[in-house]
C-alpha cells in the first residue's frame, strides 16, 4: 500500500517524441508505454487536506482504479519526497474511502471520520502519460512525460506539460541520494532536455488556480537564520516559493519580491565565494574545491537576474495600464531565459552544495 516516493518534478517545453530518443543518449532505455490518466482531487470546504500538506485523489485508466493519499510533501529543488499510499477501489466509487488508508498516514488530531463526511471534488487534473524506463547510474528511474490539463471548479482548463523522473532501485546508499539526483541534473542539462522549474505539485497548483485568496506568502519563510548555510538555504527555499507563486497568478508583487531574493541570493553566494567557506565530502579530511561549480551556478543566475530586473518595471508598468498583451510577452521572456540558462539545475544543486559546508 504505502510507497516512498523520490521524484524529479519539472515542467518540459517539447514534445513526448523527443524523450524516448534523447535519453538513450543517457542510459539503457526500455518498457516504452502509454497511459491515458482521470484523476480527481478531494478536500473539504475548509481545504483541511491542504491545511496538512496532503493530496488526496481518484485516480482512473483503462486498466485500474485507485485512490491515493500523499502526505508529507517536501520539495528540494525540483527533488519531491514524500509518503504515498494507494489503495484499489471500485470503479464505481465517487468519494475516497479514508478508513482505507492506514492511520499512521493521519496526524493525531485528525478526524478521520468528521473529514471524510464534507469531502467534496476539488479539480480534476486529465493527462496523457508516455512513460518509459532508464538505467544510469547503478539505478533504474521510471521517466514520465505527462501533457493535459487541470480543471478547475469554474471549468476553466489549464494547460499542463511536467516530466517526472522517479527512482524505482538503486545501490547509491541514502546519504548520497541527493548527490545521484544531483548528476542525473547534471545529465539532464547536457543532453539539453527542454525543462523548467515547476516548484509546486499539480495539486498544489490546482488549489492554487482555484481560489486566488489563498495565494499568500507565509512570512514565517523570512525568519531569521544563525548561519550562513542556513541563511543559504532559507534564499533558495524563498527562491522557489516566489517563483512558483508567479507562475501561478503573474503577479506584480510576487515577482518584485522574487527579483530582490535572486539579487540577494547571487550577493549571498558571492560572499561564500569571497570568504572561502570550507565545504567537506563525507570520509575526507581535505576540503572541496567548489569554487569552479559556483562560479558556473553564479553565472547562469546573474544572466537570469538581468533578463528578470530589465522586465521588473515593464512588468509593473503592464500591470498599471492592464496591458495583458504585454505582460504575457514579458512572462515568456522570462520563461525563456530560464530555460535558456538551464535555472532547473541551480536549486538541487545549491543544496547539495550548502550540505557540505561546515557550519
Amino acid at each position: 500500500m504505502q510507497n516512498k516516493e523520490l521524484e524529479l518534478k519539472f515542467g518540459y517545453v517539447g514534445h513526448a517524441t523527443d524523450l524516448f530518443e534523447i535519453f538513450k543518449n543517457i542510459g539503457k532505455v526500455s518498457d516504452q508505454n502509454v497511459e491515458h490518466l482521470d484523476n480527481t482531487y478531494f478536500d473539504t470546504p475548509n481545504k483541511d487536506l491542504f491545511a496538512i500538506k496532503a493530496g488526496l485523489r481518484i485516480r482512473r485508466s483503462v486498466d485500474y482504479c485507485e485512490q491515493t493519499l500523499k502526505v508529507k510533501g517536501e520539495n528540494i529543488g525540483g527533488l519531491h519526497k514524500r509518503n504515498e499510499y494507494n489503495v484499489d477501489i471500485k470503479r464505481s466509487a465517487e468519494v475516497p474511502n479514508l478508513s482505507k488508508f492506514p492511520n499512521e498516514a493521519f496526524p493525531k488530531s485528525f478526524d478521520i471520520d468528521a473529514i471524510q463526511k464534507k469531502l467534496e471534488k476539488v479539480c480534476r487534473i486529465n493527462f496523457t502519460r508516455n512513460l518509459f524506463n532508464v538505467e544510469l547510474l547503478d539505478s533504474v528511474f521510471e521517466v514520465a512525460y505527462d501533457n493535459g490539463f487541470i480543471e478547475t471548479r469554474d471549468g476553466a482548463k489549464h494547460p499542463l506539460n511536467e516530466l517526472e523522473v522517479e527512482l524505482k532501485e538503486t545501490k547509491v546508499k541514502n546519504e548520497d541520494i541527493l548527490d545521484l539526483f544531483s548528476l542525473l541534473c547534471t545529465q539532464l542539462a547536457n543532453n539539453n532536455i527542454p525543462l523548467v522549474l515547476e516548484p509546486f505539485s499539480k495539486m498544489h497548483r490546482a488549489a492554487l488556480l482555484q481560489d486566488e485568496q489563498d495565494q499568500l506568502i507565509n512570512l514565517c519563510d523570512f525568519t531569521a537564520t544563525t548561519s550562513l548555510s542556513d541563511y543559504l538555504r532559507k534564499q533558495v527555499s524563498i527562491f522557489e516559493k516566489l517563483y512558483g507563486y508567479y507562475l501561478i497568478n503573474r503577479d506584480t508583487t510576487v515577482f518584485s519580491l522574487f527579483v530582490e531574493n535572486l539579487d540577494n541570493l547571487i550577493k549571498s553566494l558571492k560572499y561564500m565565494k569571497k570568504r572561502k567557506v570550507l565545504a567537506f565530502i563525507k570520509g575526507q579530511k581535505e576540503p572541496l574545491d567548489y569554487t569552479s561549480d559556483l562560479n558556473i551556478i553564479l553565472r547562469q543566475l546573474k544572466s537570469f537576474y538581468r533578463v528578470c530586473a530589465k522586465c521588473k518595471h515593464r512588468i509593473l508598468k503592464a500591470r498599471i495600464y492592464e496591458n495583458t498583451a504585454l505582460n504575457d510577452e514579458l512572462f515568456d521572456k522570462v520563461r525563456t531565459c530560464e530555460l535558456e540558462q538551464k535555472i532547473f539545475v541551480i536549486p538541487l544543486k545549491l543544496r547539495l552544495l550548502l550540505s557540505l559546508i561546515v557550519k
